[in-house]
């Protein structure tokens, strides 16, 4: 009997601590915009992410941009993904109207936010030049393309 008791303290114990958990996003709730400084002018990438990130269905915003291309990618909550067609395709024209000389590449894809990320990151610490930003960004418009 008292085994019992003890299993049974244990099991409601670690129910408590399982249901306890915080936001597994990897972003924060009010992620702040960095202003990303490179040789190439990143300020469309600023400006679509201070855009977007004032949406109260949007929890993360990363974009970088080239000469021609922004790369937007955008993190919803979990319960918002019944209507992310809909609003994917609304954000789409809203960057597309505000950035009419730029091609639009927006996404919701998990692979493609870390990667826009770690390239963010890259370019924050300074460490690539124009050109391989330009190449990264192939990479991953491809890497999107291709996933769909």
């Amino acid at each position: 009997m008292r085994n019992k008791k003890i299993a049974l303290l244990l099991l409601f114990i670690l129910f408590l601590v399982g249901c306890n958990h915080q936001n597994e996003s990897s972003y924060s709730e009010n992620p702040n915009i960095k202003h990303l400084s490179t040789n190439s002018s990143q300020d469309p990438a600023t400006q679509a992410k201070e855009l977007l990130i004032n949406k109260d269905d949007i929890t993360a915003v990363h974009a970088v941009n080239t000469d021609d291309t922004l790369l937007v990618t955008i993190e919803v909550p979990y319960h918002e993904r019944f209507s992310l067609q809909d609003k994917t395709e609304v954000y789409q024209k809203e960057l597309e109207q505000t950035f009419p000389d730029f091609t639009i590449e927006l996404s919701t894809d998990k692979k493609i936010i870390l990667e826009t990320a770690k390239l963010e990151e890259k370019m924050d610490n300074q460490t690539l030049t124009k050109e391989e930003i330009k190449k990264k960004m192939k990479e991953i418009i491809h890497l999107s393309k291709e996933q769909t």
